[in-house]
Order: structure tokens, then C-alpha cells, then sequence
């Protein structure tokens, strides 16, 4: 068996499938709110599913356990939008420094 580098420079957290809540604004200044399905997250990033587009450049709120009251929202901005073959968007934010 090979042995592989992994390429992540980052620390990984498992919250593959965790429901968190993410906010932006859209075209004509609409304000857009969803509950989304968490793919993949790390200190420099996240990677969540979602049935619309994201423009690129687009700056994003994150909130992890939105119920709870002392949740943090974390700052994003959009690095890429990948259309699946089932229709819906794989959308990859970058973390604000």
C-alpha cells in the first residue's frame, strides 16, 4: 500500500451531516436564511449543501447551534459554488481572518 500525503494543512472537525445556520444577502438586497447540511469544516473553511447558488465573493454569516443562545456567528466569504448532478450546490466558504 501506497503511502498517501493528505493535502489538508488544517485541523479537521467532525460535524460532517450537523445542521448549522448560514445568512447572506442576494440579489436586489434580498436577505437570505437557511438551516444547511455541514459537509466538511476546518480552521480555514467549511463546506455545506444547499438547493440555490451562491455567488462567488458573496460574504456569508455562519452559526453553528443556532438554538442556543451563546451561539458565534462567524464571518465568510463564498470561494466557490459547484452545481451536483442532483441539482442542488456545494458551496465552499472561506473563514474571515
Amino acid at each position: 500500500m501506497e503511502n498517501v500525503e493528505d493535502r489538508r494543512v488544517s485541523l479537521r472537525l467532525d460535524m460532517e451531516k450537523q445542521l448549522i445556520t448560514v445568512s447572506w444577502q442576494g440579489e436586489n438586497e434580498r436577505q437570505y436564511i437557511r438551516d444547511v447540511m455541514c459537509l466538511d469544516i476546518s480552521q480555514g473553511g467549511i463546506k455545506f449543501s444547499i438547493e440555490r447558488d451562491i455567488e462567488i465573493d458573496t460574504h456569508v454569516k455562519v452559526q453553528f447551534k443556532s438554538n442556543q443562545m451563546d451561539s458565534k456567528i462567524y464571518l465568510a466569504r463564498v470561494l466557490r459554488s459547484v452545481k451536483q448532478d442532483h441539482g442542488w450546490y456545494d458551496i465552499g466558504l472561506i473563514f474571515n481572518k
